[in-house]
């Protein structure tokens, strides 16, 4: 009875999550003119996506290379091409299928077979994935610092009233946040007991080890002060070149030139984008691109349509490789594979 409940409750929100992808398209093509976004793509040349899908390729062969860094650090040692396998495979599932466990518990699931230290190895996933999004953040926050002398975002549609958001502002909302969450979030690891209580249900067990394990991380961090620094600037960079990419097609579809504009924006769709309201942040993203290019910098809606829908095709297609890795199954450990074993995971 239990798991028949599951499978509807799944299924509702799986529905929901359509019915948000399904509105956010309706939304943003509605009122296009289908002549001049056609036309749109036009403009662009051949080596401006050739650059665009090499950059991309590049970007998420990095990241892959962050997470094996940082599973090195923890003593979890798998080879670097195990770890580009495994990260192209958890991109495939987030881009293509509709899943509603995502690519990270793919990824979590499989690394877990190629280490005795099965905890730390899935749970570096998620950290991984957390300094993505900080580094992400920090980008957008640097750049309206550097930038923006403020920022007014539209409540209208017609974009004469808005909210305008001064320097000053963020940052006190910046500082605050981190603040407290860090407070609250350091609180709750040092309250974790050292040991799993067998008494305890599978879900409080699960989220103590959990716990022990993230305390476990974060005094590697500490131990390893050069760690984190290290892993938010492979993480800069490399989303810094795949913004550029964004400009030059930017450019070409006539959006906007100001480069700014790709480093502010982008940023903020994409660290909003990981809510998990749609399928792989499908209409979410492009909302978001559409709705600050057109309000914010005066971009016409079909070619910032084109942009939202170019950034989508570059998902696509660097996720393309992650098919033949689930196909020929190379996400699974060979027999000859060197595995690590501590026995402490």
């Amino acid at each position: 009875m239990h798991e028949r409940h599951q499978t509807v409750r799944n299924r509702v929100f799986f529905l929901l999550r359509l019915c948000v992808v399904a509105g956010a398209c309706f939304l943003i093509f509605k009122n296009l003119n289908c002549q001049e976004f056609a036309g749109s793509f036009r403009q662009l040349k051949a080596w401006v996506i050739g650059v665009a899908v090499a950059v991309k390729f590049l970007s998420e062969s990095a990241m892959a290379f962050r997470w094996w860094i940082f599973l090195r650090a923890l003593g979890v040692s798998i080879p670097l091409k195990t770890a580009v396998r495994l990260h192209f495979h958890g991109l495939f599932f987030s881009s293509f299928l509709p899943s509603s466990t995502g690519g990270d518990f793919i990824r979590a699931w499989y690394v877990t077979r190629h280490t005795e230290k099965r905890g730390l190895s899935a749970l570096s996933v998620f950290v991984d994935r957390f300094t993505g999004l900080f580094s992400t953040a920090l980008i957008a926050v640097v750049t309206f610092f550097f930038w923006f002398d403020s920022f007014v975002f539209p409540l209208t549609d017609a974009g004469t009233v808005g909210q305008t958001i001064s320097r000053f502002k963020v940052l006190i909302y910046i500082v605050l946040s981190v603040l407290v969450l860090s407070a609250f979030f350091f609180w709750i690891v040092r309250k974790t007991p050292n040991r799993v209580s067998e008494s305890d249900g599978f879900v409080i067990k699960i989220i103590q080890k959990s716990l022990i394990y993230t305390r476990e991380i974060i005094s590697v961090f500490f131990q390893k002060w050069w760690l984190f620094p290290v892993l938010i600037f492979l993480t800069i960079l490399f989303q810094s070149l795949t913004f550029v990419s964004f400009w030059l097609i930017g450019t070409d579809l006539g959006v906007s030139g100001q480069l700014r504009h790709y480093f502010l924006f982008f940023p903020l769709v994409w660290v909003i984008g990981v809510i998990p309201v749609s399928i792989a942040g499908l209409g979410i993203l492009e909302g978001g691109v559409v709705l600050l290019f057109v309000k914010a910098a005066g971009a016409s809606p079909e070619t910032a349509a084109a942009l939202a829908v170019c950034q989508r095709a570059l998902f696509l297609i660097v996720a393309v490789p992650g098919i033949f890795v689930h196909l020929r199954a190379d996400y699974l450990p060979k027999a000859k594979e060197h595995i690590f074993i501590d026995g402490s995971g």
